[in-house]
């Protein structure tokens, strides 16, 4: 669990290509957010993604949890929506996890998915099984928790494979929150569009890595 080794700029660079992934998934996650909502999904990715790239191409940061951090704040500025505000409590509950770190492995990234999913949990109340962005992160930062004696790449493929399940069970969960809480038991049967968001950033995350 030592192998993955991530610097200041190898982050710059991986966060510039999980917000591009995510902004290519703005219209899909729009339309599954229509369904039991408003639709502004698409709309709170696309601001989100371009706020994560407009800081992170100017940006001189040399600590990650700083970059971190501030990538949520600028979201925040940018997307004050339910998703937004979740989205940049997760970045700077990560952030806040990894302060003065310059570099990472497999163990800081443990650190930042749980000082993300402490902070969404304080900012929105939810907990794992109420149809949200945690259905998708938690297992995934448990995977990662649980994978001693595995390699690194089967370590992470095996925190993405994770987040696609919790995902996937969102299909058959009542929302608790957000606009399609209003939908409660017609919101059974349909994905939800942040936990999909979620999964999305968690994949591209790890496709980068190496990059």
């Amino acid at each position: 669990m030592s192998e993955t080794s991530l610097d200041i700029d190898s982050m710059k660079s991986v966060l510039r290509s999980v917000a591009a992934d995510l902004k290519s998934h703005s219209e899909e996650l729009r339309r599954l957010d229509a369904r039991v909502g408003d639709g502004d999904l698409g709309v709170t990715i696309e601001l989100a993604s371009q706020a994560m790239n407009d800081y992170l191409a100017s940006s001189t940061e040399t600590d990650i949890g700083k970059l971190l951090a501030q990538c949520g704040m600028n979201i925040n500025k940018v997307s004050p929506s339910t998703f937004g505000t979740i989205l940049a409590s997760a970045f700077m509950g990560g952030g806040k996890a990894v302060a003065g770190k310059e570099k990472i492995g497999l163990n800081e990234l443990i650190q930042i998915g749980e000082g993300a999913v402490e902070n969404i949990k304080k900012r929105g109340k939810a907990e794992a099984g109420d149809k949200t962005v945690l259905d998708a992160l938690i297992p995934s930062v448990e995977s990662l928790k649980n994978s001693d004696g595995l390699d690194e790449k089967q370590a992470l493929n095996d925190a993405v494979k994770s987040a696609e399940e919790g995902m996937k069970a969102t299909v058959n969960m009542r929302a608790k929150f957000g606009r399609a809480q209003w939908f409660h038991e017609g919101s059974a049967g349909i994905q939800d569009g942040g936990a999909t968001a979620i999964y999305y950033m968690i994949k591209s995350f790890v496709d980068h890595m190496h990059e």
